[in-house]
């Protein structure tokens, strides 16, 4: 991939509808269970942007919530993205694993394929903005 295209490739996210702007504020740390996870909606219906944060710590990772195998969201019921172990992102629609860390598809049918990293950070008091 060229750099031009890992770049917009890296903001597909932003054009959504319903995108947060850079910096939304979107809640305490505290209320992502740590080596859990929350999702967070933007608007409603098909439109809604729907994204998900894991929280390890006091470190955060964030994610489009749509798998790219079938574009469908990963999980079926609320915050529900890791596997038993917590050691991975599941997607419950299919059973594909992917690494907290990069996104990167590790197991299933769209391994190598990564999800839409979004950026995220912890401020100094512990307010999460994506």
């Amino acid at each position: 991939m060229s750099g031009a295209s890992q770049v917009d490739a890296a903001f597909d996210w932003k054009r959504r509808a319903n995108a947060p702007a850079p910096g939304t504020p979107l809640g305490p740390l505290e209320a992502i269970p740590d080596a859990g996870a929350k999702e967070y909606v933007f608007g409603q219906g098909l439109s809604a942007f729907r994204m998900f944060v894991i929280r390890r710590g006091v470190d955060v990772f964030a994610y489009l919530n749509l798998c790219p195998h079938y574009s469908l969201p990963l999980n079926h019921r609320p915050d529900e993205f890791l596997s038993r172990d917590r050691g991975r992102i599941m997607c419950r629609r299919h059973v594909a694993l992917f690494r907290i860390e990069d996104g990167c598809c590790v197991e299933g049918a769209c391994e190598g394929r990564y999800l839409d990293r979004i950026p995220v950070r912890v401020e100094a008091g512990g307010l999460v903005l994506g």
